[in-house]
């Protein structure tokens, strides 16, 4: 995959601030700095997705977690990587918080992401780029609903074969933290993480 630094820099410093918390000063920098180097090279290593991607931020949000755990050679926990994620995400909720999905303006702008994937894996792209995530609408509980399932998810594949499949649970709590911050609850049956055949979003207002 083509490297970008971007999310690693925008996450750095929370992340940064929980191993300094748990761990110390010098074991956050020492960690950090190994990380930087471990991201490009999995970012790098990382199954092409195609550069003009709509869901490529996806594995490269994900991936800057994944980069200090690796750094660490497995040493920080899965709690406290879960943590650094949750610190991340409130970094940034003046983002999230930005769309309210009790509004129609909210769960359009929530369908358009998702719709903006789907026209844009062709079977012609998923010829090209045939480990991308994998989209489809079965099961959307009512027309309208702010619903879509991914059957296939190469931040599992890539964290299976990495070694490092115990994160994965934890991006798929991301999701609920993300949907949270969007004023949202996201009422789901399964994800491919957990041995499920697909992640299913199927997202309301929290008012509703």
């Amino acid at each position: 995959m083509k490297y970008n630094g971007s999310y690693f820099w925008l996450f750095k410093s929370p992340m940064k601030k929980v191993l300094t918390e748990k761990y110390g000063k010098q074991y956050a920098e020492d960690i950090m700095k190994k990380s930087k180097s471990v991201y490009r090279r999995l970012v790098t290593e990382a199954d092409d997705l195609g550069d003009d991607n709509p869901m490529a931020y996806n594995e490269l949000f994900a991936l800057a977690f994944v980069a200090p755990y690796i750094a660490s050679d497995k040493k920080i926990p899965p709690k406290t990587v879960q943590e650094m994620m949750r610190r991340a995400l409130y970094h940034v909720k003046w983002y999230f918080g930005a769309t309210n999905l009790n509004t129609d303006s909210g769960k359009n702008a929530n369908k358009k992401n998702i719709m903006k994937y789907v026209k844009w894996y062709t079977p012609e792209m998923e010829k090209k780029y045939p480990t991308s995530f994998k989209v489809d609408f079965v099961g959307q509980p009512y027309p309208g609903a702010c619903y879509y399932r991914i059957t296939r998810c190469p931040i599992c594949n890539y964290c299976q074969k990495l070694g490092v499949e115990e994160l994965l649970p934890l991006f798929c709590e991301l999701d609920n933290v993300m949907i949270t911050l969007q004023h949202g609850v996201l009422h789901r049956e399964q994800t491919i993480a957990d041995g499920g055949d697909y992640c299913d979003y199927y997202i309301t207002g929290n008012k509703e």
